[in-house]
């Protein structure tokens, strides 16, 4: 199994797919980090959520350039096309260099789940020779900033020596009072 795991691109195909359905974000993240990484993690928050994903990934079809699958992800309204480098957030584009929408592309691929440095080194770089992480928390760290900036309920997590997991917003956010006939009402 450690070999399936050291090898993501030769079991891609093959690696078991564990999906989880819970409602609470505490939950999910419990749930992600007793995940031990052998195969592929979906978090969802409901049912529906859950489908939604699913058929996405039966929509991704095959590049018409060449035989390269297209590698398109989707995360509540952000939008994630590595094969043809483009990024967005509700229908706007997100400005983002190619190493840092690999780096990202990588952590959406699974949620909550926790990448080591190697891994998504491995993803972005295109197995360049690994030196150390000092590159890919460059990358995060620009990252991190550009999601800030665009106002994503995303972010993404450092787990202190080992790696980083992408995990969704829980923030609260004020709505303002209904008004109704002149009066406001909370």
């Amino acid at each position: 199994m450690e070999s399936a795991v050291r090898d993501r691109k030769l079991t891609q195909k093959t690696d078991p797919v564990v999906i989880c359905i819970a409602e609470e974000a505490r939950e999910r993240a419990r749930l992600a980090g007793r995940f031990d990484g052998a195969g592929v993690m979906v978090l969802a928050r409901d049912l529906d959520s859950a489908r939604s994903f699913l058929g996405n990934l039966d929509r991704g079809g095959s590049d018409t350039a060449g035989d390269a699958p297209e590698r398109v992800l989707r995360i509540d309204g952000l939008r994630l096309d590595v094969t043809h480098h483009e990024a967005t957030w509700h229908d706007q584009p997100l400005q983002l260099t190619p190493h840092e929408l690999k780096v990202l592309g990588c952590l959406a691929t699974s949620p909550g789940r926790l990448w080591s440095y190697q891994q998504l080194h491995d993803d972005a770089w295109d197995d360049a020779y690994f030196t150390g992480p000092a590159a890919v928390q460059s990358v995060v760290k620009r990252l991190r900033a550009k999601l800030r900036q665009a106002g994503l309920p995303l972010h993404i997590e450092a787990a202190r020596g080992v790696g980083f997991r992408l995990t969704v917003g829980t923030d609260l956010h004020l709505v303002p009072p209904v008004r109704s006939n002149g009066q406001m009402r909370s």
